[in-house]
């Protein structure tokens, strides 16, 4: 039975409960943070985060310590992170593709927008659809026609994606594709180099050889920074761009002002010397959006991929 004492030390728990939330939102942060990263060390997520780290580190006056947890695309990461306090001493640096993509694309994956809450994006991954440097197409149209000359051609397909992107293509255009599985970028740039291959579908890695490798067709919304006359697949009239970007995810109940912290920590990268500076050496474009912005575009993304990966079922 429930009594006016029981309901007033209830009520009073909830105060404290809530207080306390408040001045660990004040006060945060007190002590070193932990920050996970989906993936193995040396890669390109990899090496955002570590430069995204130092500046977090610097802005928030305690140390942020990269810990890597590969697995399942980030999934392992993610799992973990949801088990954690939402207080703001642990966070995962990872592609937003883990949310967006993933649960239409690997079994077991069943992440939605609200399961996480989110601080900020700062760089953007350049996709999409590369092709030898001498090779006789320079858009997607062309590619198309040339392919249409030439059926049975060879692509690299290092994802699931990538074979969506195509199957979608070939299919409406009435190509002749056949995969070959690659198992790192690395890989995949060198089948194009190797011109074992017409096509490959890059996360953005293919930038670094512009003496060997173009870009055909960015398969996101916006044209490349490091190929800017390149006409995008929406462009081009495929209704499949897919953004990824790198996010920082916090567990589920995070307080506000907490997150606002390290959304406006997370802001001073854009300018900051070193973080400019890795970006730029590996061609990757800096584009950051606050705590707001950065929810908004996880739900945004979540219903468009869902629509494009599954058919909208």
């Amino acid at each position: 039975m429930t009594t006016r004492r029981t309901v007033i030390a209830t009520a009073a728990g909830l105060v404290l409960a809530l207080s306390g939330f408040a001045a660990v939102a004040q006060d945060y942060p007190t002590r070193p943070i932990t920050m996970f990263v989906g993936y193995g060390a040396g890669g390109q997520t990899d090496l955002i985060a570590r430069a995204s780290a130092k500046v977090l580190s610097e802005q928030l006056g305690q140390p942020v310590n990269v810990v890597n947890k590969p697995g399942a695309g980030g999934a392992v990461a993610a799992n973990e992170l949801k088990s954690k306090a939402p207080d703001g001493y642990t966070m995962l640096f990872q592609s937003n593709a883990v949310i967006n993509a993933a649960p239409f694309l690997m079994d077991r994956v069943d992440f939605k927008p609200d399961d996480f809450e989110y601080a900020g994006m700062i760089t953007a991954y350049q996709t999409g659809m590369a092709a030898p440097k001498d090779a006789p197409y320079d858009t997607l149209p062309e590619f198309i026609a040339w392919a249409k000359q030439n059926p049975g051609f060879a692509y690299a397909a290092l994802s699931s994606e990538a074979r969506m992107y195509m199957d979608a293509i070939a299919e409406r255009e009435g190509l002749e594709a056949n995969a070959v599985p690659v198992q790192s970028g690395s890989e995949m740039v060198n089948t194009l180099i190797a011109h074992q291959v017409a096509v490959a579908f890059s996360g953005g890695i293919h930038y670094r050889y512009p003496d060997e490798i173009k870009t055909i067709a960015p398969t996101t919304t916006f044209r490349h920074p490091s190929a800017p006359d390149v006409p995008t697949i929406e462009e081009a009239g495929f209704d499949l761009a897919m953004d990824t970007r790198t996010v920082i995810i916090l567990p589920k109940g995070t307080p506000k002002d907490v997150i606002d912290k390290i959304s406006t920590a997370l802001k001073a990268a854009e300018t900051d010397p070193d973080f400019v500076k890795v970006t730029k050496a590996a061609d990757i474009p800096i584009m950051y959006y606050d705590a707001a912005a950065a929810t908004k575009e996880m739900n945004d993304t979540y219903t468009k991929n869902k629509a494009i990966l599954t058919g909208g079922n």
